[in-house]
C-alpha cells in the first residue's frame, strides 16, 4: 500500500497485503450499498443493526490488516532509519484510536 502522504513510509508493502486490502474494502463497499437499500426499503429495523454492525466489524478486521502490514513494513523502516520517537507516538496514538 503505496503511501501518498509525507509520513515516510517506504513503498515496500507487500502486494498481497495490498491486494487483500483492496478486496476487504470492495466487500465493505458491497456491505454499505446493501445497507443503504435496505434503509431505501424500511427493511426491518435489526434487520439494518445486523448489517451495520456487520460493516463495523469488518471495518475494524480492516484496521488490524492494515495495522499488521504497517508494523512489518514502515515500524521497521523507521526504527532502522532511527526514527524510533516517531515510532512510539504512532504507536501510543493507536492505544487512543476507538
Amino acid at each position: 500500500m503505496k503511501n501518498t502522504s509525507h509520513d515516510n513510509c517506504s513503498d515496500n508493502h507487500s502486494h498481497p497485503a495490498k491486494k487483500s486490502a483492496i478486496h476487504r474494502i470492495k466487500i465493505i463497499a458491497g456491505h454499505v450499498k446493501c445497507l443503504e437499500k435496505m434503509i431505501n426499503d424500511d427493511a426491518y429495523c435489526l434487520n439494518i443493526v445486523h448489517q451495520s454492525r456487520a460493516v463495523q466489524q469488518a471495518l475494524k478486521n480492516l484496521d488490524i490488516h492494515l495495522i499488521e502490514d504497517h508494523l512489518k513494513t514502515c515500524v521497521i523502516d523507521q526504527v532502522k532509519n532511527g526514527q524510533e520517537e516517531k515510532t512510539t507516538a504512532e504507536l501510543l496514538r493507536l492505544y487512543d484510536y476507538k
